[in-house]
């Protein structure tokens, strides 16, 4: 068991801003504004000529009420005509897709995200799935992998979802305490969220996810800890511990919390701290930001041989340069670039209707852009960065490349953040949980903006 990790006032209040949380780099906010969004099956079909497996996503946004903490692209509805058209529209792109050639790759990684893609019934789950087949093939050991909302998905969904060949399932917790729930409009019982992953044990998926967020309205510390030692008892193989991303000015629906019932941010942090605690007292491993995993799982596995990766759906063991996205807003990368479908549901369908692709905005990776991209994902999905690496794989001095940067990590070492000297850049314990702060320091993009004074409302969540 890992040794309590302290953090201090002091540091807190040095470190804890807001970041990126790189699941790409350049982070989306930082794509190219000239992007000729055409390309894309061009891109598609280019990619087509390579052999090494792919991942696949379908984004399925609709639920039938609204959560006021959530962020995601979500359409709130309980119309059945309007979730048919959306489908109808997601196989005319999934068709599009196919001729490209792209489907001749077998894919490794594939995820069904949303809004809650258990909103469609078996019949449409089915048709998605069949859709799906009619394009790609998996590899023997795929990962497949869905997200659900408890309060609306069944046994026989489940067991249907299984039969399709889903192992992984990730489950919206959040908090237990009610006084919670029924601030951020998620009430959601245990026993409804067990009956979920009573299941998805007996249908034989191998691997179950609970996402957490502190920093809501009305946690305590004390409240909190409760509901880490009701997820300790389920004890599922992988955790999510998020902090709350309050971004009222995208998503306007956040204001409708009670805003001044939450805690104070050394509370917050504490509160963190206490279920960091308590995962590692119960033998997660950290795998640092917000994610922790039983030892045999996957992830730390990979961890612990130093091969981890992360990609747009967060952390995985499966390398891949492309990724096929499909649905409004979701966003993939193929040919050396990253591609976004529009992310209003009017435009997604009319371009889809037309087109056969939505694809509206983009950005093309220069050298430039990979190098970083590699010094940042390094960092954040293995905790050491051996400068041999990065040099034999892009061609450059690595100290004379990023003296500038190595110059600004200085400060970062002093407090215990990261060790910079000798072969390798390696985050502390302390370091893994402000390893977005170690990152930003590449982000050419992030200094060019701070460099030009911008300011105003942040574009990236709190690192704490």
């Amino acid at each position: 068991m890992s040794a309590p990790i302290a953090v201090s006032r002091e540091l807190l209040e040095k470190y804890a801003t807001s970041a990126p949380r790189y699941t790409s780099y350049p982070t989306a906010v930082d794509w190219a504004e000239d992007f000729e969004p055409e390309r894309y099956p061009d891109l598609l079909a280019s990619a087509a000529g390579r052999d090494d497996p792919i991942s696949v996503y379908f984004h399925i946004p609709f639920c039938a009420e609204r959560c006021l903490f959530c962020g995601c692209n979500v359409v709130i509805t309980r119309n059945e005509e309007r979730v048919e058209r959306y489908l109808v529209e997601l196989e005319r792109e999934l068709a599009m897709v196919g001729e490209s050639g792209i489907g001749r790759r077998r894919v490794h990684q594939y995820h069904w995200g949303g809004g809650t893609p258990t909103h469609l019934d078996l019949r449409q789950i089915e048709r998605v799935q069949a859709a799906f087949e009619r394009v790609f093939t998996l590899t023997e050991d795929a990962e497949v992998a869905i997200e659900v909302d408890p309060r609306v998905t069944t046994p026989a969904q489940i067991e249907l979802l299984a039969k399709l060949g889903f192992n992984r399932i990730s489950l919206g917790v959040q908090d237990f305490d009610r006084a919670v729930q029924e601030d951020i409009k998620r009430v959601q019982s245990e026993e409804e969220t067990r009956v979920v992953v009573d299941a998805a044990r007996e249908a034989g998926m191998g691997s179950l996810n609970i996402d957490l967020i502190y920093g809501l309205p009305h946690q305590t510390r004390g409240g909190f800890e409760a509901t880490v030692e009701r997820i300790l008892d389920i004890r599922p193989e992988r955790v999510a511990l998020f902090h709350y991303a309050h971004v009222p000015w995208i998503k306007k629906h956040q204001t409708a919390m009670t805003l001044d019932a939450i805690q104070s941010p050394a509370d917050k942090l504490a509160t963190f701290l206490r279920a960091v605690e308590q995962f590692q007292g119960a033998g997660y491993v950290y795998i640092g930001l917000d994610h922790f995993a039983l030892p045999d799982d996957e992830l730390a596995v990979a961890l612990g041989q130093g091969e981890l990766h992360r990609n747009f759906m967060g952390y995985t063991t499966h390398r891949g340069s492309e990724m096929v996205s499909c649905g409004v807003s979701a966003i993939g990368e193929v040919g050396g670039c990253f591609v976004q479908n529009d992310a209003n549901e009017a435009e997604y369908l009319r371009r889809v209707g037309e087109r056969g692709f939505a694809t509206h905005r983009g950005h093309e990776l220069s050298a430039d852009d990979a190098l970083r991209r590699d010094v940042i994902l390094g960092l954040m999905c293995n905790g050491i960065l051996r400068k041999a690496d990065i040099e034999a794989r892009h061609g450059i001095d690595f100290d004379a490349t990023f003296a500038g940067e190595l110059e600004q990590l200085a400060p970062l070492e002093r407090d215990g953040l990261v060790t910079l000297g000798g072969d390798a850049l390696r985050l502390t314990p302390l370091g893994q949980m402000f390893m977005r702060n170690v990152a930003l320091p590449f982000d050419r993009y992030f200094k060019a903006r701070r460099e030009r004074g911008e300011t105003g409302k942040s574009t990236f969540s709190r690192t704490l």
